[in-house]
């Protein structure tokens, strides 16, 4: 059984650390964690509690690597192909859209890849799931997109997939809000439907009859203050609000939900993420996952 089930995975610094984990563990299958985080974002990090739980033999392990550490990440995507007992790459921001990983792929189109699973060929292939659990989950559980007004905050590591998939949807229009000027995906997205950007909540006017407000700013925590006033300003008791950090209970969306914004958590979009993850996993190691009900309720419990 994997000795993590009951407690907090430890968390590999560097790349020879990583080499010394997959020795001492010679007989798991591994998910590797990409990220970089400081001690603190790293504790709030639930994942490392209930992707532990799931599979006996796999092991979910993170590995912190700074931002254009481009010789850490090619060594890791290098081990992770050659190595027998890698399975998989989780992978958040900042290394969604890494250099090393589009000339890895030869693919310089490769944006916001936050997985890696391989194949029957024993290859890695890259997949988004963030941006299908997340729509799948908000038109099974909450609303519909189809015409509209959708406002997502945040369009880097997590915002931009989730942006495409929403714009597919046909809201009356989809307005992107980043500090960061976003003119090719804005002309990418234009195609498929009506696209505003905004570089912060302030400059955002709106007649709507209906708001869906996305805050993708930071999974593991943002800056609450232009958020709360947007929500002060504009609610009515069809505007829906939803802050995509994972957690069963946020302040932001308990406030929200004060001011008559029917509010929502990340929790639910983050658990079929990572549950289309392990599903995967899981067929190319042979075995049956366990209920989605079951993922769950390890989820909520680590949450």
């Amino acid at each position: 059984m994997n000795e993590f089930f009951n407690k907090k995975i430890p968390i590999c610094n560097s790349v020879k650390e990583l080499k010394r984990f997959l020795t001492k563990y010679s007989k798991f299958k591994f998910c590797l964690y990409l990220a970089y985080k400081d001690s603190n974002d790293w504790n709030k990090s639930t994942s490392r509690v209930y992707m532990n739980q799931v599979i006996d033999n796999l092991i979910y392990l993170p590995v912190n690597i700074k931002k254009d550490d481009n010789d850490s990440l090619k060594e890791i995507y290098n081990i992770s192909e050659s190595s027998e007992q890698i399975v998989a790459i989780n992978q958040t921001q900042p290394h969604k859209s890494n250099s090393v990983l589009k000339e890895w792929l030869r693919n310089n189109s490769v944006s916001n890849i936050d997985a890696l699973i391989k194949d029957k060929n024993k290859k890695l292939v890259p997949y988004d799931l963030n941006g299908p659990s997340f729509v799948g989950w908000f038109k099974d559980e909450v609303d519909q997109f189809q015409d509209e007004c959708v406002i997502l905050l945040g369009v880097g590591g997590v915002g931009e997939p989730i942006a495409r998939k929403v714009i597919k949807e046909k809201p009356s229009k989809l307005i992107l809000v980043d500090i960061v000027p976003k003119t090719e995906l804005c002309a990418e997205l234009s195609k498929e439907g009506t696209i505003e950007y905004a570089s912060s909540l302030n400059e955002i006017k709106l007649n709507d009859k209906k708001i869906i407000f996305i805050n993708c700013a930071g999974k593991e925590g943002v800056s609450e203050s232009g958020t709360e006033k947007l929500l002060m300003k504009f609610f009515k008791k069809d505007y829906i609000f939803v802050d995509l950090r994972p957690h069963l209970q946020i302040d932001l969306v308990k406030k929200a939900t004060k001011l008559g914004w029917k509010a929502y958590t990340g929790h639910g979009m983050n658990a079929r993420n990572d549950y289309s993850l392990l599903t995967k996993i899981a067929e190319l190691i042979g075995i049956i996952s366990m209920p989605f009900d079951e993922f769950k309720e390890l989820v909520a419990k680590a949450s």
